[in-house]
């Protein structure tokens, strides 16, 4: 197939359901990112395929991460939450915005990889190689699923992070009863929060 007869890239291909369950993507918690982060193996055939290269280590990633939150953490007085559990919950609502935009790439990302093994499968190489519209769209869906699995990593070491924050926590503030709670408590909870503990950015708008 020639350059003015170029892969079709939609013609013939109905929606594909996501393989991701739609049950397992709306819980959008933490550990729904931890299980379905894929595989470092995976990113780089994908990338492979896209003409791109693969330069990171999830390691690597997850000490950046780790080392973000320490760094906010310093100084925060988290005695003033009134147990481990509200701890916890503040440290979730901190990478709240991290989740929710892991789980849209990868579900872009995911619908998008399915498209194009599609064509893959119904296109010969040929085909494929002299149609750069359909080269330029492997390229965007590969550098979309890199992103997707540097969050992965980068949500997985900021969670490692706060587990040490937690036991700390835990081994300044033993069993205390529910009802103390300073009365600067609730501004100090949502400056946390705003803080955001981790830069969200900084993987959003990684160099891929």
């Amino acid at each position: 197939m020639s350059v003015d007869n170029p892969v079709q890239v939609g013609a013939g291909l109905s929606t594909p359901v996501r393989r991701l369950g739609r049950e397992k993507l709306a819980e959008r918690t933490v550990e729904t990112v931890l299980q379905l982060t894929p595989g470092t193996e995976t990113v780089a055939a994908t990338l492979h395929g896209a003409g791109l290269r693969f330069f990171r280590k999830a390691e690597t990633v997850r000490r950046e991460a780790a080392r973000t939150v320490r760094t906010e953490a310093k100084g925060f007085d988290f005695s003033i939450f009134a147990d481990l559990d509200e701890l916890q919950e503040q440290a979730r609502l901190s990478l709240q915005e991290a989740v929710d935009t892991f789980l849209h790439l990868l579900g872009q990302a995911e619908d998008e990889r399915f498209q194009i093994e599609q064509i893959t499968q119904n296109t010969t190489v040929e085909q494929r190689l002299n149609d750069p519209a359909f080269r330029a769209r492997r390229e965007a869906a590969g550098r979309v699923f890199f992103q997707v699995w540097y969050g992965g990593h980068w949500i997985a070491g900021a969670w490692e992070a706060f587990g040490q924050v937690f036991d700390a926590y835990c081994q300044a503030n033993p069993a205390r009863p529910n009802a103390f709670a300073s009365n600067d408590a609730g501004s100090a909870r949502q400056d946390m929060v705003a803080r955001k503990i981790v830069s969200l950015d900084a993987w959003k708008t990684v160099d891929r």
